[in-house]
């Protein structure tokens, strides 16, 4: 007899005299159930990730601007400067108006120029109109790249960095100078907050489109428009 053989009695033996000394019948052994399969090998049962086009494939560049074309036709694509009304140096700024608000009063954006040019697919960062620490105009602040290359903003009045990448704070309220300790003192108060980024494109006639948040209502009167109405209540006032 083999040896196999020979544990193979064992066992039974063994499960019989269990079965004597706690009363059950004798029934065979238990086996182990086998190890379930995976369905859709290659995609682990994914539905739709087997016939999903490679990266970098044709197709999938096809696809992508598909969903670009899709996106640039929705309402919140927003037309807000002209071929050379932002200049085309790095770090160049416009104060831009896009979108309202439920109260009626038109958001203030800033624009900032990257540093690939002003051509079609260029860089341009949108992001708040004003600073997150002093409320100064971030028109007036200048961009930078820091020595891993990503894009910086730092406010013209108190210094405050933020990094165009995320919109998160650098460096708050550093107080570097007389001017930014006045606005340092001023809003000590006030919590490190983010400032909003969003997206932008360039076409190929070089106009600059900014995309507001879905939903965002859309402006019925242009700067000029809005500027000429506070122009005449003021003319208004001053007869009173």
């Amino acid at each position: 007899m083999t040896r196999s053989a020979i544990l193979g009695l064992l066992v039974l033996s063994m499960h019989g005299a269990c079965c004597l000394l706690l009363g059950r019948p004798l029934t065979a052994p238990l086996s182990r159930a086998p190890a379930p399969s995976m369905k859709g090998r290659g995609t682990r049962g994914m539905p739709g990730k087997g016939v999903r086009p490679p990266p970098g494939s044709a197709a999938q560049s096809e696809m992508k601007k598909r969903f670009q074309k899709r996106d640039f036709d929705r309402d919140e694509w927003t037309l807000v400067a002209e071929k050379g009304e932002l200049g085309s140096e790095m770090g160049s700024t416009k104060a831009v108006e896009a979108g309202m608000a439920p109260m009626g009063q038109n958001y203030i954006w800033c624009l900032v120029r990257g540093d690939d040019g002003d051509g079609e697919g260029s860089k341009t960062y949108a992001t708040d109109g004003s600073c997150r620490a002093c409320t100064f105009p971030l028109s007036s602040s200048s961009a930078s790249k820091d020595a891993d290359g990503k894009m910086r903003l730092t406010c013209g009045s108190c210094g405050t960095v933020y990094s165009l990448e995320d919109g998160q704070p650098i460096e708050w309220l550093p107080g570097k100078n007389p001017i930014q300790w006045a606005a340092q003192q001023l809003n000590k108060a006030k919590v490190p907050g983010p400032i909003n980024l969003l997206m932008t494109r360039v076409s190929k006639a070089g106009r600059v489109y900014l995309r507001l948040p879905d939903g965002t209502l859309k402006a019925t009167k242009t700067a000029a428009e809005r500027a000429a109405e506070l122009a005449g209540k003021a003319k208004d006032l001053d007869k009173e």
